[in-house]
């Protein structure tokens, strides 16, 4: 069985797509903790530290086929920079780097939609710069592995941080808060159930190992293709928990440069056989009633 080593496997994407892979991969893991994570159900999985200096052991008594960067790190308001660049640029140079060596067929990078190229977000600039730089610095060192760009828009699904946007804006709908304030709410985002997100992962896997292309680089956006507005998804959320709180569209400004749109031009990942399979009012419910 083919192995793959997954960084930030405790985290949100890296434990789903340990779950959906882990049934056809054997999966290794890298993670700030080595602590049992309770929610992979491939309980066998070896988890190692990513701050070890001999990282380059692992592929020493594995044959990795391919290198999955799924873990990334925000900064925090007042914390320090540190380690957001040791995440988001030293881990996957470094992995990179490795992969060459070994001659690891695969390294796919986790981007963001956030990373357009003409755009000036500030909301979120030192984790969307870093996620320019790495992938500059990985074009930059390429040599035998195939490199592999997932932009991922809007994603979203369990196990996702309270303070990320969906799961606040769910809790504080389910627990009828009374008012809550709200933008305009006109922003238009492509929302991405994480399943959907895995299976790209998966179907790209396939795809490119069994493909005569193998240009040394290949892009993909991730998305459904289709826009909702903030204020369309709030609404849904507050209809499908029936609750009681009063959502007060207008009382929040916009953050400054914000991205009034983004929808993910995914017909190149569509054209190897992957689609969406989960709606939007289907994944809010699989959420809000832990189905």
């Amino acid at each position: 069985m083919k192995k793959i080593l997954i960084t930030g496997i405790n985290g949100f994407l890296g434990t789903h797509l340990a779950n959906h892979l882990g049934q056809g991969y054997e999966i290794i893991g890298l993670a700030n903790s080595i602590k049992v994570n309770s929610r992979l159900i491939h309980p066998d999985i070896k988890i190692f530290k990513s701050t070890d200096e001999n990282i380059d052991e692992i592929f020493n008594s594995n044959e990795v086929f391919a290198v999955i960067h799924a873990a990334t790190v925000y900064k925090k308001k007042k914390g320090s920079l540190l380690p957001l660049l040791r995440a988001n640029i030293e881990l996957p140079l470094r992995l990179y780097e490795l992969c060459n060596q070994y001659k690891v067929k695969y390294f796919i990078n986790t981007d963001t939609f956030f990373n357009f190229t003409n755009s000036s977000y500030s909301y979120l600039s030192e984790y969307t710069l870093s996620k320019k730089q790495i992938l500059e610095w990985l074009l930059a060192l390429q040599e035998s592995c195939i490199l592999v760009n997932m932009k991922l828009y809007h994603m979203y699904g369990p196990y996702d941080a309270e303070s990320k946007f969906i799961p606040s804006i769910i809790s504080r709908i389910k627990n009828n808060e009374i008012a809550i304030d709200l933008t305009p709410g006109n922003q238009k985002r492509d929302f991405i159930y994480v399943e959907d997100v895995c299976e790209a992962y998966a179907v790209i896997l396939k795809n490119l190992d069994c493909s005569e292309n193998q240009s040394v680089f290949h892009e993909y956006e991730v998305g459904t293709g289709k826009v909702t507005s903030i204020k369309e998804l709030v609404e849904k959320i507050k209809e499908v928990s029936e609750s009681t709180s009063e959502l007060r569209f207008g009382k929040l400004d916009y953050r400054q440069n914000e991205i009034m749109e983004a929808v993910a031009k995914n017909q190149k990942i569509k054209d190897l056989g992957w689609k969406p399979k989960t709606s939007l009012d289907r994944g809010l419910k699989k959420i809000i009633f832990n189905e």
